[in-house]
């Protein structure tokens, strides 16, 4: 299925009627997450519902932290609970630097 057209002005970097609901379902989430406004948020919530919207962000803040830090500080209070929210902050707060700027993705072959 298509994304409605209100999306767009979030996907100028990639062919917009190229980009699907469900093959492209984290571009989306992460896109309008991190960049969307309050009807495009409300949109995405309705179209894919809470927990796949929390199955995407808990798959990105506990795996390759794609989304922004004010992106994961802001929606984290919606999706982890309390503890699980102040646990990740202080985490965040202190990995050293060059932690924090390290390349999640490895290259084959390449041995860290």
């Amino acid at each position: 299925m298509k994304l409605p057209k209100c999306l767009s002005p979030l996907f100028r970097n990639y062919a917009f009627d190229c980009l699907d609901t469900e093959e492209h379902a984290e571009l989306v989430v992460k896109t309008v997450l991190t960049r969307g406004t309050w009807e495009q948020v409300m949109w995405l919530f309705a179209f894919y519902g809470f927990d796949r919207i929390t199955d995407v962000f808990l798959k990105d803040i506990y795996g390759l932290r794609e989304l922004p830090v004010s992106t994961v500080n802001l929606w984290g209070l919606l999706f982890l609970d309390e503890k699980e929210y102040w646990d990740y902050r202080r985490k965040r707060e202190s990995e050293p630097r060059v932690e924090k700027w390290r390349p999640r993705r490895l290259v084959a072959g390449d041995e860290r």
